[in-house]
């Protein structure tokens, strides 16, 4: 009965849609859907007990020019509008929220002169960052580099703490938060010793059933010959509704490119010159352009 009744929820907001390349159903929003859904949402949300919510309810009192209807409405999107599912992932997002930030900084805007505030060294680094452009649908892309790791410039928690800006950042872009987000792991210059497991477990756990995040693909491309014991790890870590959504791209540059244009729709001047596109990623400027403008 359960299974019956969340796939009535899910098809109600995207019947008659037709999955995308990543096999993803993108709901047409209407007032009348959004209304209703957030009104199911809220209920939903006083179903779950006081003391599995504590989180939630303190950044209710602590943040509430943060939790408005449009932060919640980013946690239907990501389950499709089914306000069951938004709900939990809502408590979670606020549990992990308190968990990598501390209970100081938590309820703080995530910006990079409050949340963020001391995370300058880690964010410089560069191993996550943000591409200046969307695929055709406006999924925002994350490019992710192990190779510029270097465990003297970063703890466990502020890697965590960057990743978590630079999603925030990317759901800034509202067909991001309808359509999903892409992961581009480009890992081929790292080395093994680079491989950091406790921040991987770490933005695993934040994508897993709490973030915000409807995770459309997660693109390694060039894989170095030790991926097969990376992989061996994020399999034990990893639901397996996420390892659906890991795609491995071998060979040179103009075969991987012409991959990611004829099965994904992205073109190579939407992927960076790393991996063989035309986007040159300047990290350092878009830091400075975001500070600047008090993001």
């Amino acid at each position: 009965c359960i299974i019956i009744s969340l796939i009535t929820m899910a098809s109600e907001a995207t019947e008659g849609q037709v999955p995308d390349v990543y096999g993803q159903l993108h709901p047409v929003e209407t007032k009348d859907l959004i209304d209703r859904k957030q009104k199911e949402f809220e209920d939903e949300l006083n179903k779950i007990p006081d003391e599995k919510k504590a989180n939630a309810k303190l950044a209710e009192q602590k943040c509430p020019n943060i939790v408005t209807s449009d932060f919640k409405l980013m946690f239907l999107r990501c389950e499709v509008f089914n306000a069951d599912l938004a709900a939990k992932r809502y408590v979670k997002y606020w549990d992990k929220r308190v968990e990598h930030f501390g209970p100081e900084k938590a309820f703080k805007k995530i910006s990079l002169s409050d949340a963020n505030a001391g995370d300058e060294e880690t964010m410089d680094l560069g191993v996550i960052s943000l591409l200046g452009k969307q695929d055709d649908q406006g999924r925002s892309i994350l490019i992710y580099d192990p190779s510029k790791y270097d465990k003297s410039k970063y703890t466990t928690s502020s890697m965590i703490r960057t990743f978590w800006y630079v999603v925030h950042s990317a759901l800034e872009v509202e067909e991001t938060q309808k359509h999903g987000m892409i992961f581009l792991g480009d890992v081929y210059r790292a080395k093994l010793s680079q491989f950091d497991r406790e921040v991987s477990k770490g933005i695993v756990g934040s994508i897993s059933g709490a973030l915000p995040i409807r995770m459309s693909a997660i693109h390694i491309v060039h894989p170095p010959t030790f991926f097969r014991i990376v992989f061996a790890f994020l399999k034990l870590v990893m639901s397996k509704r996420l390892l659906k959504r890991i795609y491995v791209h071998s060979g040179d540059d103009q075969k991987v490119l012409a991959e990611f244009e004829a099965k994904f729709g992205i073109a190579k001047d939407k992927l960076p010159t790393t991996i063989g596109g035309s986007l040159v990623l300047d990290h350092h400027s878009w830091i400075k352009m975001r500070r600047d403008s008090g993001l």
